[in-house]
């Protein structure tokens, strides 16, 4: 027994010695390894030692420099670096032979009286985007702003979507001109006649002619309306009070018209007929409103350029506040474009402006050669970035590049095409929409039966991403089709667009139709008795609820909620052609016969 004891005592120590020696064989070789990865991978200085840049030699010195003092540089803040917002690609740059046997569509150009091939003075022009176009709070031109979405400015508190009719005035008439065969009168607010709601800032408020209650008032909406009865008017939107001397010119204004987006003082309207009576040739007039006066007029007729004797200004300029240039689309088919070069010194209360001759451009195409279509621009030209986008009554929507004044590319929108585009951007895509409808003017059957359509354009292409037809009726009376601009649809009408259109079944009905933006799709649709010209405005609250404010020939006033459901209807016993104007609480609509009427939602 002892024996065996003995025996096992000597392998546990065998086995213990074994284990020992193997493991300090496992520590040298890993010492080994951690010397070869060190020759491998020197290790970094540390800040005591010489940054790598310094040690260099330099072999023409007779003597080694010193080493350079080594200071510590604190590790910088990391920055975030921003997401870049998605870059919009230009409109392609249409060869003018490709557009030409297409379209046949020819364009000339008039620089300073002469003839001119091109166009590039002046600054670059980019405008506003449609958020920051205008520095004044309303509405300040036809459809709003730049983008011509919708006339509607500020938050409305409705809950019912009720309408009460708060005050009226009356409106005249004057004899027709031209336009009218010298026969019969214009009267009160027709299509477009869309009345402007601005709040001014109170320093210019201070300098205007306005009566001393409207200057008094803080938070003051004046509206501003010029008619065809040869008059323009200013009242409290509120209240309907004047708030000052309305002025007379005995010419009609059928457009609505701009105030100056920088909120300048400043009226840009057109003359809606001409006369051969001296002093009331069609023009456009740029109006001082400190005190009134007119301070330019341009494009007067007689307008040798224009290849169309009949001169009006239905449309509503646009102006670069920027660049200080206006651009103006006529129907006597010319583009001008004006470099006001404008002093306005808010302080002194003066305002001069001196334009320069204008910029022209006029086009031609076989329609309009052939006798058969009108040449000109009724509808108002939609400004985004370098570009606008102009309807004309051939049929055409063009985009023109306005620093060479060249046009881009031209679609073909089948007929006279009256109603204004709307605009909707879609930077995730690198594009922007236009929402366009014709009218039913040059291609009716002998029945005045025919087919009219509601588009959707890609702006960068001007290629039709997808429209939706219709058969309407046109007769000598009333043309049939689309002649209202669409709302483009926020709040809870996102994704939506929202237009009008008539003459439909057997008569004059007329519809609302709200279509999906996306697909074309229609979401709802309303009918209203009487024709609709009119174009609609929706209204929103705080939450994005919407209501929408639609008006036909037969005086009805409706509110439809975001579903197309009627809300309320009031009649005001006038034929409505004109588009109404809101802000907040309150409605501003022009009728043919009855006047003004100023009207609040509840």
């Amino acid at each position: 027994m002892a024996s065996n004891k003995n025996n096992d005592t000597s392998r546990q120590v065998a086995l213990l010695i074994s284990l020992i020696v193997l493991a300090v064989a496992a520590i040298g070789i890993l010492i080994l390894l951690i010397r070869r990865n060190a020759d491998e991978n020197p290790a970094r200085p540390s800040r005591t030692d010489a940054p790598a840049h310094t040690q260099q030699t330099d072999t023409s010195a007779p003597e080694q420099t010193e080493p350079a003092e080594i200071t510590e540089e604190p590790t910088p803040e990391p920055t975030e670096v921003p997401t870049p917002e998605p870059e919009v690609y230009d409109p392609v740059q249409a060869d003018d032979s490709a557009m030409t046997s297409k379209y046949s569509f020819k364009t000339e150009m008039q620089v300073n009286g002469e003839s001119a091939s091109s166009y590039s003075g002046g600054e670059p022009i980019e405008f506003a985007h449609n958020d920051e176009y205008q520095q004044a709070e309303g509405v300040l031109s036809f459809r709003g702003s730049c983008f011509r979405q919708d006339p509607y400015y500020g938050v409305t508190t409705a809950a019912e979507g009720k309408l009460q009719e708060i005050w009226h005035h009356d409106t005249y008439s004057v004899p027709k001109g031209e336009g009218g065969n010298y026969s019969g009168v214009w009267t009160g607010a027709g299509w477009t006649g869309q009345a402007l709601a601005i709040r001014w800032d109170n320093e210019t408020r201070q300098i205007m002619n306005m009566f001393d209650s409207a200057k008094a008032k803080d938070g003051l909406i004046e509206v501003i309306h010029a008619t065809m009865d040869g008059n323009i008017y200013f009242y409290d939107m509120e209240t309907g009070e004047p708030t000052r001397n309305k002025l007379v010119f005995g010419v009609p204004f059928k457009g609505a018209g701009s105030l100056d987006p920088r909120g300048w003082p400043i009226l840009y309207v057109g003359q809606g007929d001409h006369y051969k009576e001296q002093g009331k040739e069609s023009k456009a007039y740029i109006i001082s409103l400190i005190d009134g006066k007119v301070l330019a007029t341009f494009g007067n007729k007689p307008d040798s350029f224009a290849l169309r004797t009949f001169h009006a200004y239905d449309s509503a300029a646009v102006v670069d506040g920027k660049t200080d240039t206006l651009f103006y689309p006529a129907e006597n088919g010319i583009l001008y474009r004006v470099k006001l070069n404008t002093q306005f010194d808010k302080a002194a209360g003066t305002l001069t402006m001196n334009p320069s001759a204008p910029v022209k451009v006029r086009y031609q195409t076989p329609r309009t050669e052939s006798g058969n279509f009108w040449l000109g621009y009724e509808a108002s030209a939609v400004a985004w970035r370098n570009y606008l986008y102009l309807c004309d009554n051939a049929g055409y929507m063009q985009c023109v590049d306005v620093n060479t004044m060249k046009t881009v590319w031209v679609q073909d929108t089948w007929d006279d095409t009256n109603a204004t585009p709307c605009l909707e951007e879609d930077p995730a895509n690198h594009t922007a929409y236009l929402y366009v409808g014709n009218t039913l003017d040059n291609k009716m059957d002998s029945n005045g039966k025919g087919p009219v359509a509601f588009f959707k354009i890609d702006a960068c292409t001007g290629r039709i991403v997808w429209q939706k037809e219709y058969t309407v009726y046109t007769d000598k009376h009333v043309t049939g089709g689309f002649q209202g601009s669409a709302v483009l649809g926020r709040g809870e009408l996102e994704g939506l667009v929202i237009t009008t259109y008539s003459s439909v079944g057997n008569g004059y009905e007329g519809y609302v139709v709200a279509y999906n933006t996306e697909t074309g799709d229609e979401v709802w649709k309303f009918k209203v008795a009487g024709y609709t010209w009119c174009s609609p405005v929706a209204m929103y609250d705080a939450n994005g609820k919407a209501y929408i404010i639609v008006c036909n020939c037969l005086g009805d006033i409706y509110v439809l909620d975001g579903h197309g459901n009627q809300l309320d209807k009031i009649n005001v016993e006038s034929n409505i052609e004109a588009s109404p104007v809101a802000f907040d609480n309150y409605i501003v609509i022009g009728t043919r016969v009855r006047g003004t009427f100023g009207l609040k939602i509840y």
